[in-house]
């Protein structure tokens, strides 16, 4: 998420790229960061934007080679560090943008070389355990604020310590894309006074590992159910269009057969309640967005047969 940037010389990344900046080995320098967003292929997306806003914040870890947290010369530990994102600069490497993010309490990295660990949203929580990190996406009012993502730079050292960060999307993007169908009124579904939809059988809790990338369930599959939410425009073609950020499947966490429901209605007194299913054989895979183009008839509902899958 974090990627910092000293216009010197040039080493290598852990991924292949190059970070600017070298000093002496003996000179205690502060870890700068930069970020971008990225699916695996290095697209740039995100939950409600294409970008970082300003505010934005970020935690970092600094990890020494025997898996112990990085203390430097002041006794500041690379523990939790908040870095925020407002000055609006650009640093573009093999063209790709970072954004700098501000430290608000500079750590002084060594010759020893360190692993950097980023994730959003920040927790300002001093008990906040990296391997036991919580999330919670029951409320989906705002989905910035349960985008969960992760970065990773191994080999960091004051021969490298303007480093790039890219976070990538560590939870499942859901979007439902409504047309009206058969049996309705003109433009029923367009102007009803309420539309909501629920998705069952899908839990909400888990704790998450930014070390090793791992997640922990706290709940089983059960009746939990999230409520997507209605996106600020329809997608082209379609009359509404509903998002959701969801937990992956996993080891404690299994898909199931999880029912959606749409309620719509121009009078409360005439609701119209549909459901179809998404079905167990289905996995939500970390870091997947996964649409659904839907046809909402009277009595029933058509889903497209092809589902859209593409990394978030």
């Amino acid at each position: 998420m974090t990627c910092v940037v000293l216009l010197v010389a040039c080493s290598k990344d852990d991924d292949g790229k190059t970070s600017q900046a070298t000093t002496g080995n003996d000179e205690r320098v502060p870890l700068e960061i930069a970020a971008n967003i990225g699916t695996q292929a290095e697209g740039t997306t995100r939950a409600a934007e294409t970008h970082w806003d300003e505010g934005d914040q970020i935690g970092v870890y600094v990890q020494k080679k025997d898996g112990t947290i990085f203390v430097d010369d002041a006794s500041t530990a690379g523990e939790n560090l908040l870095y925020t994102f407002g000055d609006g600069t650009n640093y573009e490497t093999y063209g790709t943008t970072y954004r700098l993010f501000a430290a608000s309490k500079k750590i002084y990295l060594s010759s020893d070389p360190v692993d950097v660990y980023g994730y959003y949203p920040y927790n300002a929580s001093e008990s906040l355990d990296p391997t036991a990190i919580p999330i919670n996406v029951s409320d989906q009012s705002d989905q910035t604020a349960i985008d969960f993502m992760r970065a990773k730079k191994g080999n960091v050292s004051n021969s490298n310590v303007s480093i790039e960060l890219m976070f990538y999307h560590r939870l499942v993007k859901l979007v439902f894309n409504l047309k009206q169908g058969e049996g309705l009124l003109p433009d029923e579904l367009a102007d009803a006074t309420y539309l909501g939809m629920t998705i069952n059988n899908q839990p909400f809790n888990a704790t998450y590992n930014a070390y090793t990338d791992a997640f922990t369930f706290t709940q089983g599959a059960s009746n939990n159910t999230i409520i997507p939410v209605r996106a600020a425009s329809a997608t082209t073609g379609y009359v509404r269009t509903f998002e959701a950020i969801v937990l992956p499947n996993g080891a404690n966490n299994l898909a199931a057969d999880r029912t959606v429901t749409i309620t719509f209605y121009r009078k409360s007194d005439d609701t119209i309640v549909n459901t179809f299913k998404i079905s167990g054989a289905t996995t939500f895979v970390s870091g997947n967005k996964y649409t659904y183009n839907v046809t909402v008839n009277a009595t029933s509902i058509e889903v497209d047969t092809t589902v859209f899958t593409e990394q978030w």
